[in-house]
This record gives C-alpha cells, sequence and structure tokens, in this order.
C-alpha cells in the first residue's frame, strides 16, 4: 500500500499495461481526509469504469479510451473499495483509505517521512545507548525500500551506523542540507555507513536512488 501525505494529488492508472491492463496501479492507497484521488485510463485491457462499492463514487459508463480521467475529493475517514464493473470477476479491484496522517507532534519530521509506508508515528528512543542501529531496505513502500526504524531520536555524541540488509537492490544515505552521505550506492548487506552526531537538531536524510520511493528517514538529536 502507498501511502500519500497531506497535501498530494494521487493518481491511480486504470488499466495497468501489466497482467492484460486488468489491474490498478496501484490497487490501494492510504490518503489524508480532502484528498483529490484521479485515476487515469491508460487504454489497456478494454472498457473500465470507476465504482465504489458502497455507490459513493461513480465514474459512469465504460470506456477504453486513453486519457479520460476521473477524480473524487475524500471528505470522510473511512474504507473505499472499488472495482471496474467490466473486470470485477476477473479481479480488477481496489481501495482507497481515508485516515489522518500519522505523527510525532514533530512538523519537520513528520512532513518529511509521512509518505513513507513503514512509518507510523512512533519516534524511537535510544538516548541511552552509544550506538544506534538503522537497518537499510527493509520492507516497506511496495519492496524492500524502507529505512527502520524511519525515526529515531539520539542524544548528541551518540553514533547511528546504517546497517544493508542486501535487499532492495542498491541503496545509499544523503542527508539533506548537511554534508553528511554515506558514498557510493551498494547492494551488499553490512554495515556500511557509520556517523557521530554532535550537535543537536533534526536531520533528515533519504536514499538516494530510491527517494521518489519515499525511502526515507529522520534522526532527531537532543
Amino acid at each position: 500500500m502507498l501511502r500519500y501525505g497531506p497535501g498530494s494529488q494521487p493518481s491511480i492508472e486504470v488499466g495497468h499495461p501489466v497482467e492484460d491492463g486488468l489491474s490498478f496501479d496501484p490497487p490501494v492507497i492510504e490518503v489524508a481526509p480532502m484528498t483529490n484521488v484521479t485515476w487515469d485510463w491508460t487504454g489497456h485491457g478494454g472498457l473500465h469504469n470507476i465504482v465504489a462499492l458502497d455507490g459513493t463514487f461513480d465514474s459512469g459508463r465504460p470506456n477504453a479510451q486513453s486519457g479520460t480521467s476521473y477524480h473524487y475529493i475524500f471528505e470522510e475517514p473511512g474504507t473505499y473499495p472499488f472495482v471496474s464493473e467490466p473486470h470485477r470477476d476477473e479481479g480488477m479491484r481496489g481501495a482507497v483509505f481515508v485516515k489522518e496522517p500519522p505523527s510525532t507532534g514533530n512538523q519537520t519530521v513528520d512532513r518529511w517521512v509521512v509518505d513513507s509506508s513503514n512509518f507510523d508515528g512512533t519516534v524511537v528512543d535510544r538516548t541511552d545507548v552509544d550506538t544506534a542501529t538503522v537497518s537499510v531496505g527493509t520492507q516497506g513502500n511496495r519492496g524492500h525500500f524502507a529505512f527502520d526504524p524511519p525515526v529515531l531520536k539520539i542524544t548528541t555524541g551518540t553514533t547511528v551506523e546504517w546497517n544493508w540488509t542486501g535487499a532492495g537492490g542498491g541503496h545509499n544515505v544523503v542527508f539533506l542540507n548537511s554534508d553528511i552521505h554515506s558514498g557510493q550506492v551498494t547492494p551488499e548487506s553490512g554495515v556500511h555507513f557509520r556517523h557521530t552526531f554532535e550537535q543537536s537538531g533534526t536531520y533528515r536524510y533519504a536514499c538516494q536512488p530510491h527517494r521518489s520511493l519515499d525511502q526515507k528517514g529522520a534522526i532527531i538529536v537532543e
């Protein structure tokens, strides 16, 4: 499942070219209330429409025209399963989950990691250790494209080490607005980066090759 934070404008492909065009991509998303979701027809898989099982929204008569689009603003929290009626029995189904996004209470952190699917609002507290570990390439964001934990809290003088799982292809660690990075992208498992944080603050980082997939993390240094 893909999560989209407040202010995003997610789109869903109708007739994904894979599987004979009889699927949605992504099939399941999570959005905040008042999000405008758009379905875009690809022209693959024949006639399609978008119909909510509870009748909340309906795009109308099925069509196969590439460039067709339909949108709906989800105002209320809830679960909204939908189908393409001509291909419902063939498994062309999807769902939109509408809920308030998780929050740590730190706006800088929340805005950065809210789209990461493994972020649940938890700040993992490691203020009582000298060395803390973050796993790189853990399950999340439709693959092994996540950091675990996504949000870590430490004290000044603590060393953080990033331990590659070996899954998800090549990863690296690159911080925003700071000259802190792991260097070259590597797919190999093991600890490939360490950094000791000497100054307090909020530090945001990402895997550069997978930033668009929301492989992001944050370090809160107290």
